[in-house]
């Protein structure tokens, strides 16, 4: 089933979307399917022009995790914003995860030289799968941008969370982002608490879109307080070794202007991680008999 020259490795997989994108609500609204939302969000160009590139802060964080010659997973990797500069960090290799077809295409053509030479598998089974396969097989794992945060149901975040887990090895790390809630879409989560009350949403979670030319592509995120941070981490199964502010502008001028990238790096050492866009965390894996 696995096999490195594969660029992805199941065809099958390619209308899953893990679960994550329950059907239309009796009561609600249904809500996004993230593969295809995504799909016409990267296929527009959308994307790419508001996210040229890494947020520096981050990048440097997985950098400072990841060896010279490591393993690392990259789940809901994109057009590769952080695969490529980590796939050229001295003889990496890496597992490029996304649910989105569109995604992996992109991805492959882009990094075509990566997969070639076997240092770039791109997949996009089900992760429960890939845990299953490749245990404690990586040095890194990353959920970076809010990759968990566009995943519906808390019990199915918790699941992702648990087969990255399976995956890493007992010395390694895993990077996440999410959005916080002090900070992000007060209108959204106002308009969303008639869909939390009736059971469509749950607490947290909010719809919104971005527009294009060809009309509105519809997203869905669950925005996390810094003690859900803390909980769902412990809960699936990792010890948290720190969390901080990813950026106090938003993501798009933090990675849209290098001087103010750097500004912005600079101020989230010394302000409270509450302030940040979005969240920043380290977990490791919690050995048995940890607190």
């Amino acid at each position: 089933m696995f096999d490195g020259r594969m660029v992805v490795a199941n065809k099958a997989a390619e209308q899953t979307v893990a679960d994550a994108t329950p059907s239309a609500h009796p009561h609600g609204p249904e809500l996004p399917d993230m593969s295809g939302s995504y799909g016409r969000y990267i296929s527009s160009g959308l994307y790419d022009r508001r996210y040229p590139r890494p947020n520096r802060r981050t990048l440097r964080e997985m950098k400072r995790c990841l060896v010279a010659g490591g393993r690392f997973l990259d789940v809901g990797a994109g057009t590769g914003r952080y695969t490529l500069p980590l796939l050229q960090v001295n003889g990496t290799r890496c597992v490029a995860h996304d649910i989105s077809p569109v995604a992996r295409e992109t991805l492959a053509e882009r990094l075509r030289d990566f997969v070639s030479d076997e240092r770039l598998v791109i997949r996009g089974d089900d992760p429960d799968d890939l845990a299953a396969e490749m245990p404690q097989a990586f040095d890194l794992a990353l959920l970076a941008f809010g990759v968990l945060a566009h995943v519906a149901k808390r019990k199915e975040r918790l699941r992702l969370l648990r087969a990255i887990r399976a995956t890493l090895k007992a010395d390694g790390a895993l990077i996440l982002s999410v959005p916080n809630a002090k900070r992000r879409f007060r209108a959204e989560q106002r308009d969303a608490e008639s869909l939390v009350r009736e059971g469509t949403l749950e607490p947290g979670d909010v719809l919104y879109q971005r527009n294009q030319a060809d009309g509105e592509i519809r997203l869905f995120y669950h925005l996390y307080t810094l003690d859900e941070v803390h909980r769902d981490l412990s809960e699936a199964g990792f010890r948290v070794a720190s969390v901080g502010a990813e950026s106090l502008l938003s993501e798009r001028k933090v990675v849209g202007s290098w001087p103010l990238g750097w500004l912005d790096a600079l101020a989230c050492r010394f302000a409270p991680t509450e302030l940040g866009y979005d969240l920043l965390a380290v977990a490791r894996p919690r050995a048995a008999g940890d607190s």
